[in-house]
């Protein structure tokens, strides 16, 4: 047996004792917890039954630190002893913090927002079937041994605040609550998501997870128009009251981020909107391109198209190629037209909508294949 091999037994010895010794379990129903693949840490160490022992009396917010408890099986000032069922318990409290610890952590300086009551309904249908039942005191107890801001709301009730992003609880309590309204884009779900369900499958298969998981650096993602799109909130117009409903879009994950004009009309394809909202669109992206000269002209997203052979008109065979996009409005096309015949070698490419052919124009100095269109709205004199 390698030295890191019998450490490992020992502090798993070590823990069983003090869990046997808490909650009244025999030694080897709690070693088997201790052992368990589902409590071997999956997005981090694994848990110390040690360390939860002692959160209950240490913990600044909820430690008893000598006197009464402070938290029970149903929270906060909660007279409710702990309901141990001397099999499953400990195992439940890794999950619980595996789940916790998918979330970003926020930074210490910032409040805590999501109640332990709504997040502990979330834990139970995120972790189902390995997990059942989440009490509202095993959620509080997971966060404060973790180490998550844990902060009282004030007033006599149950419940703590405990410091996960409320946007990313909002995504996971909407994409595993039954009854819910699934989010349309993923720029609000926890790093830790996706692995973390694989882990559980394999996890609860019996597998050994080899390797830790590593929480992605944050990447900074260039997004200007975004950006300005954001600033315009408040306007008292027709391109603030878009700039609202857009962010407040953003905020709920019913659509994605707008990096560029091209993926905020991409969006306007696909949620329902009223004409005067596409007007202000065409309106936002015309003013942005006005205050950013450099910007790049709009592409839009294929349709269709591709290449056939053509016999040619007698001095060879060559090749007709024809590709549609979605034109601004999203009723009809930009079709782009090439010819590679022999003597009759002609490119084109053409708006084919009535709407889109008065509103956008293409851009003047660039080849057929590298179209771009801009709101006629960027060249009108004032």
């Amino acid at each position: 047996m390698t030295s890191d091999n019998h450490t490992h037994d020992r502090e798993l010895q070590q823990d069983a004792r003090a869990w046997a010794d808490f909650t009244g379990t025999k030694y080897t129903a709690a070693l088997r917890q201790m052992g368990s693949p589902l409590a071997q840490g999956l997005l981090g160490e694994r848990v110390s039954a040690r360390h939860l022992i002692a959160t209950l009396d240490q913990h600044a917010v909820i430690g008893a630190r000598g006197g009464s408890p402070r938290l029970g099986e149903n929270g906060f000032r909660s007279e409710a002893t702990w309901r141990f069922d001397r099999e499953t318990d400990f195992i439940e409290l890794a999950l619980i913090t595996d789940m916790l610890r998918m979330f970003t952590p926020i930074p210490d300086s910032a409040t805590p927002e999501v109640g332990s009551y709504s997040l502990k309904h979330t834990a139970e249908e995120f972790l189902a079937p390995h997990c059942s039942y989440v009490s509202n005191g095993r959620l509080i107890w997971a966060a404060a041994a973790l180490g998550l801001p844990v902060a009282d709301p004030g007033g006599s009730g149950p419940n703590l605040l405990i410091g996960v992003p409320e946007r990313e609880h909002d995504y996971v309590r909407r994409m595993t609550g039954s009854g819910q309204t699934r989010p349309k884009a993923d720029h609000h779900r926890p790093a830790g998501y996706e692995y973390l369900q694989s882990a559980l499958a394999r996890a609860a298969a019996g597998e050994r997870i080899a390797g830790a998981w590593v929480r992605p650096a944050p990447v900074a993602v260039s997004a200007p128009f975004h950006d300005w799109l954001v600033l315009q909130v408040g306007r008292n117009d027709v391109i603030g009251d878009l700039a609202g409903d857009y962010v407040a879009g953003v905020r709920d994950s019913d659509h994605r981020v707008a990096r560029t004009p091209d993926e905020l009309l991409a969006i306007f394809h696909v949620v329902a909107h009223s004409p005067e909202a596409y007007d202000a669109v065409v309106s936002a992206i015309a003013e942005w391109m006005r205050t950013v000269p450099s910007a790049a002209p709009v592409r839009t997203e294929p349709i269709r198209g591709g290449e056939h052979d053509h016999g040619g008109w007698g001095a060879g065979a060559g090749t007709v190629e024809r590709y549609e996009y979605r034109c601004p409005c999203g009723d009809g096309a930009i079709v782009e037209e090439h010819d590679n015949v022999p003597g009759f070698r002609e490119h084109d490419v053409r708006i084919d909508c009535s709407k889109c052919d008065v509103e956008w124009a293409f851009v003047g100095g660039r080849s057929v294949r590298d179209w771009g269109l801009q709101p006629v709205a960027v060249n009108a004199t004032t």
